[in-house]
């Protein structure tokens, strides 16, 4: 369903002793609405002075009927200008939601996979084709005598003759 789909359940008013559904209670939420580009469907329920707004099977906002002005502009009634902004606020929310599940969606199904035809990295990715360390600071024998050398991996033989690094 829409977020742009709104759906208000208005009830039958209670006035001078009468239970009769009036939809011009709520022309002035509809009117506005329809004029921010959502579409409005009135719905007639048998709660007296009920008035519910809903999207996408939530419930937006709920109030009494007998808040809302009978036949005015949103401008001029301020239970109008509250249900308006609830329905913004919550299609916005539905909309900043949407994009967040659509977007690991997109990670679930792989979308991303690194393949020849997709977008490859520019970072290192392993470091085993490397070619083996040189250290310029002075090692020790590890081995036995734990004599500072100094030189590569080649050169590592301490020069002690009880040494096993001398063999």
């Amino acid at each position: 369903m829409s977020f742009l789909y709104v759906v208000i359940y208005y009830g039958p008013c209670e006035t001078f002793g009468t239970h009769i559904h009036k939809p011009q209670i709520v022309n002035g939420i509809k009117d506005d609405l329809q004029n921010k580009g959502y579409r409005v469907k009135l719905v007639p329920v048998n709660w007296v002075n009920y008035c519910m707004l809903e999207i996408c099977g939530h419930e937006v906002f709920r109030c009494n009927l007998k808040n809302l002005k009978f036949n005015t502009s949103v401008s001029r009634d301020v239970t109008a200008q509250r249900a308006v902004e609830a329905v913004l606020v919550c299609s916005s929310m539905f909309r900043r939601a949407r994009a967040y599940l659509w977007f690991w969606s997109l990670l679930d199904h792989q979308l991303f996979r690194r393949t020849i035809y997709g977008p490859q990295d520019y970072f290192v990715s392993s470091t085993d084709d490397d070619p083996p360390y040189v250290s310029i600071s002075p090692m020790e024998c590890a081995e036995c005598c734990g004599i500072p050398i100094e030189g590569d991996e080649a050169s590592m033989r301490c020069g002690c003759p009880v040494c096993r690094c001398a063999e």
